[in-house]
């Protein structure tokens, strides 16, 4: 498992996230695919979500975009 910063969080929709973190070197992936993610908070740290990159291969930070759901 691999820990990456978060560079920004913006809101782009009153229910929707854009969230730019660090990327591992040497990662690899397609367009497409998705990866599970973790909060390293307490009681978050083994709750495990897929997200799919929005950013492409090439770029040197990840990216997604994701629903906010208030009861969570």
């Amino acid at each position: 498992m691999k820990q990456v910063k978060i560079i920004s969080i913006e809101n782009t929709t009153h229910n929707v996230a854009h969230i730019t973190t660090e990327k591992p070197q040497n990662l690899e992936f397609l367009p497409g695919q998705a990866v599970d993610v973790a909060i390293k908070k307490p009681s978050w740290e083994n709750e495990l979500r897929p997200f799919t990159f929005t950013s492409l291969p090439t770029d040197n930070h990840l990216e997604f975009f994701i629903k906010v759901y208030p009861e969570h």
